[in-house]
């Protein structure tokens, strides 16, 4: 029986996957209004590109995004979504939907840490923001469509079973 399960889990995931819920398609459909470039606008990161991966239950949904924490609120402004802002300092928004709550953080650069708190710059650029992460696992990238960007090689260490960090593993421990 858990044999059943994990197969139709696993059939489930690949023929209807996360990223094709009609909710993210209405996000995504008012992040990429206005904008020339919409492959680009946000990706899925963090454990729910993870837990896809893996074929585990997602049951919370991080973004990366190149819109300022001010753009997405102003794209939300007139919609069914409800906007908190949980860290506007360092680029992050959240918009909850009906059933999940999706936290949008906007792609930056760390420019000074001391543990927990960091000095942040936005950027544009993806890779540059995926070097600020703590794993290489962390830092992988889905867009909506469903392809993969993996700057730090954090699907092979997730094949393995491999936790590395992105950089100075002494630096990351220390912040």
């Amino acid at each position: 029986m858990l044999l059943k399960l994990n197969i139709f889990k696993i059939l489930r995931s690949k023929f209807f996957p996360f990223y094709k819920s009609s909710e993210l398609k209405e996000i995504f459909k008012i992040l990429e209004k206005d904008h020339q470039n919409s492959d680009e606008v946000a990706m899925f990161v963090g454990g729910c590109v993870r837990n896809y991966l893996k074929n585990k239950d997602i049951d919370d949904i991080d973004l990366a995004t190149i819109l300022t924490p001010n753009e997405i609120k102003r794209k939300f402004e007139k919609t069914n979504f409800k906007v908190i802002d949980t860290g506007i300092d360092h680029g992050s928004i959240t918009i909850k939907g009906k059933n999940l709550n999706y936290e949008f953080t906007t792609l930056r650069k760390d420019i000074k840490t001391d543990g927990r708190h960091a000095e942040v710059e936005f950027t544009n650029d993806w890779k540059q923001d995926s070097e600020r992460r703590d794993f290489t696992i962390n830092a992988i990238y889905l867009d909506i469509n469903g392809k993969l960007f993996d700057p730090q090689m954090g699907i092979i260490d997730l094949k393995n079973k491999n936790i590395k960090f992105i950089g100075d593993p002494q630096k990351r421990i220390e912040e």
